[in-house]
């Protein structure tokens, strides 16, 4: 009891002397598109931030839910906006107008594809520089999710590889899982080469022999994005210069779509769960 209670102790002595970085804060102009205050999160059309990223519409969780009080969408607005080490918030949220919001067509979860359609492959270079390809994946479960090793934001990409970090974890102590494979496939091929997704893999602990890096060719990726209304937009060279929404899928042992899951609000859970719930090979 005495050892164990002295590792504690070591433990969160170790804990507290690792000071997470300072906060940064950016000043964010744009227009309210949608409020959800059950979420406590707005959407919002915003300018280019200075120094942190290229005008973009997304949404923001608020650090207080009164900032969401009789904002509406159309509101002109500036705000605050934090980035810590592991979240991005609103700290404040002031009208300065109101303008009409212009309709936009609603973007398709997954373009054309349903559970049950087999994913149109690609072709790929793996971490270590080798061919690949989603086929060769076949006749094991699969949870494939989309990223880059560049992203600015805390809760985007920097989410999912925290999500899949936990879910390799789980799986390396779950009986039944020992087929499941995860794969992470960047949507800035241009920067994210090989090398650079393995020395971003080694940094996030992943084991090769279980998680994938994939970085797809430039000239196929458009369309292979696009069956699963991921939508890449890219407008310049900087770590902050792409637009994308985030897709995470769950493929049956015949590279079949078994489940879709949008935006970033599942958790490792939930994803083990679509794991579990897909039958593995028979063979």
């Amino acid at each position: 009891m005495r050892q164990c209670f002295a590792l504690v102790l070591a433990l969160a002595a170790v804990a507290s002397c690792r000071q997470a970085p300072p906060a940064r804060q950016f000043e964010l102009v744009g227009q309210i598109l949608a409020v959800n205050p059950e979420r406590n999160e707005v959407t919002i059309k915003h300018q280019d931030i200075k120094g942190f990223m290229p005008g973009m519409t997304m949404s923001f969780t608020v650090q207080d839910p009164s900032l969401l009080r009789e904002r509406q969408p159309g509101d002109l607005v500036t705000a605050t906006l934090v980035v810590e080490e592991v979240k991005a918030y609103l700290s404040t949220l002031t009208k300065t107008g109101h303008e009409d919001v212009p309709e936009v067509p609603a973007a398709s979860a997954a373009k054309g594809l349903k559970p049950g359609d087999v994913v149109e492959d690609s072709a790929f270079l793996n971490q270590d520089g080798a061919l690949a390809s989603l086929r060769d994946l076949r006749g094991h479960r699969v949870a494939l999710t989309f990223a880059y090793t560049r992203c600015p934001l805390p809760e985007f990409c920097p989410l999912m590889d925290r999500h899949f970090v936990a879910i390799q974890k789980a799986m390396a102590q779950a009986p039944g899982m020992g087929d499941v494979r995860l794969v992470t496939v960047t949507i800035d091929p241009a920067y994210d080469t090989p090398a650079v997704l393995k020395a971003h893999s080694a940094r996030l602990g992943a084991d090769p022999r279980v998680w994938s890096f994939l970085t797809p060719e430039p000239a196929g990726a458009p369309a292979f994005f696009e069956q699963f209304g991921l939508l890449v937009e890219r407008e310049g060279d900087g770590p902050g210069d792409i637009t994308h929404n985030l897709r995470t899928l769950v493929l049956d042992p015949d590279g079949r779509l078994v489940s879709i899951r949008t935006g970033n609000d599942w958790t490792p859970a939930q994803l083990i769960a679509d794991l579990r719930a897909t039958a593995p090979s028979a063979n």
